[in-house]
């Protein structure tokens, strides 16, 4: 057998990494940030020495974690609301899109939990700019598409509104191993409580 080339070895060694960071995302939901590198490691399927060969500990794995949430997150939001659709269907687009982003991918969940709690979890070496982030990324986009559609007055408010009872509704899945989330469903649910202001003008 010829050995590996160094694009096979870089291949194999990122394909441990997402392993890793997966198992350690599954692992959070179940046991929040009190789980431990050997947790991860079972939940992985591989030995304890590998995690440790990747991550020093706990806290430098969830870093890697949550950054390339930010990233997948980011992109996903970036493309939902450059729709050429009114603000509120790109709201609602961008709704669907996260719920079943964070269905496939818990750790994009887990990085909108944490932001939600001020990432108070974490010392603040493991946190960096991630809020400042998140902010510029994640939530004034969706502030900016609400100003589109419910004026400065109500902007902030409701995204702060849809954001938690995204999280909300999706942590009621996400915790209790649902098999499938509805993000359609749960999205229309949403957003029959957030009034509509062009209806409420032609009314």
């Amino acid at each position: 057998m010829s050995p590996r080339t160094k694009e096979q070895n870089e291949e194999i060694r990122l394909a441990r990494i997402r392993q890793i960071r997966a198992a350690a995302a599954d692992v959070y939901l179940t046991r929040g940030m009190a789980f431990e590198m050997r947790d991860v490691a079972a939940q992985a399927g591989v030995g304890y020495g590998t995690v440790y060969h990747y991550y020093s500990n706990k806290y430098l794995l969830f870093h890697d974690l949550l950054w390339n949430a930010l990233d997948s997150a980011s992109e996903l939001t970036r493309q939902a609301l450059s729709e050429e659709e009114p603000a509120r269907e790109r709201l609602r687009s961008l709704s669907v899109k996260l719920l079943r982003l964070w269905s496939e991918e818990p750790m994009a969940f887990i990085l909108y939990k944490m932001a939600s709690e001020r990432f108070h979890q974490l010392p603040p070496e493991s946190v960096g700019r991630l809020p400042e982030r998140f902010e510029a990324e994640l939530y004034l986009p969706v502030v900016e598409a609400l100003r589109e559609s419910h004026g400065d007055a109500l902007a902030e408010e409701t995204a702060n509104v849809l954001i938690g009872s995204l999280i909300g509704s999706a942590g009621l899945w996400l915790y209790h191993r649902h098999p499938k989330m509805d993000a359609e469903r749960m999205a229309d649910l949403l957003f029959a409580g957030i009034a509509d202001p062009k209806a409420s003008r032609e009314g």
